[in-house]
């Protein structure tokens, strides 16, 4: 199993952590945050509303903080195609939203050989027509593909650490995929999404080789209006936000990025205490 990385390379401000702490009961207490579906690593997938689907019984568990899948090839299947455990939500709430993003925190150590069995670990976004958003996330190296007549994209990262990757979905009209903060790829989509019948899934499997992949979150829903402080898109800023504006404000790297924008409520280009004192008003 991998060595869970940290939450934060820096240490979470003191005195935020009892209110933190009840935020994330609001988390496990329901996953529908308003405009916003969360999966925390605190807690199993399939307690949080996603639906299961393993194959050849993978291991798995919570560490620290993080969802843990290790795949290996199954006994009595010969490969390609080993163990595997997918978890799928469907996107109906929010079909015809204009502002969507799905944000995911991750880390594996599987090798990019795996690719093209679609292993170790993907990501995908769409359904059985209209644009799909799939990724499939290696060690070292992540391949995007957006359409069958697109180009496909692959982009190098660092094997050491995790990631944070968010992708913006702006109806028919661009389309954003960052990878911690900085922006890797973008364009014009082939049409909207969500749509009827869309779908959010995501998997750790293992094609020839074994691997561990760990998930800390996976959010998604309307893209919070920038400098609101109000995270799950419901009119109020209130406890319900407190967790995820803790996240931006305890790691100076995350909360200038795009995903913390929401955060950044004196629109400094960063998340920092003036923002936490006009948070608390």
């Amino acid at each position: 199993m991998l060595a869970s990385p940290p939450r934060s390379r820096h240490t979470r401000r003191s005195f935020i952590t009892a209110l933190s702490a009840l935020g994330v009961a609001l988390l496990l207490n329901s996953t529908v945050v308003a405009g916003v579906v969360v999966f925390e690593g605190v807690a199993f997938p399939e307690d949080q509303g996603w639906v299961p689907n393993p194959f050849c019984e993978p291991d798995r568990g919570l560490e620290d903080g993080w969802f843990f899948q290790h795949v290996e090839l199954c006994d009595g299947f010969p490969p390609p195609g080993g163990q595997q455990e997918s978890f799928t939500r469907s996107l109906d709430e929010f079909i015809g939203e204009q502002d969507f993003f799905v944000e995911w925190r991750m880390h594996t150590d599987g090798d990019s050989a795996e690719i093209p069995g679609v292993a170790p670990a993907s990501l995908v976004a769409g359904g059985s027509f209209g644009v799909t958003y799939h990724f499939t996330i290696a060690s070292d190296k992540v391949r995007f593909i957006q359409d069958n007549f697109l180009p496909i994209i692959w982009v190098d990262v660092s094997p050491d650490v995790p990631h944070t990757y968010r992708v913006e979905l702006h109806g028919d009209e661009a389309f954003i995929w960052y990878v911690d903060g900085e922006v890797v790829h973008a364009g014009i989509p082939e049409g909207s999404m969500p749509l009827v019948g869309s779908l959010l899934q995501w998997r750790a499997k293992s094609w020839f080789l074994e691997s561990n992949t760990m998930w800390d979150y996976i959010r998604y829903g309307t893209i919070p209006i920038d400098g609101s402080g109000d995270f799950d898109s419901n009119e109020t800023v209130d406890v319900a936000d407190l967790y995820f504006f803790q996240e931006c404000l305890s790691d100076p790297d995350a909360g200038s990025w795009p995903g913390c924008a929401w955060a950044d409520m004196d629109f400094d280009g960063d998340t920092d205490c003036d923002d936490w004192f006009l948070f608390l008003a």
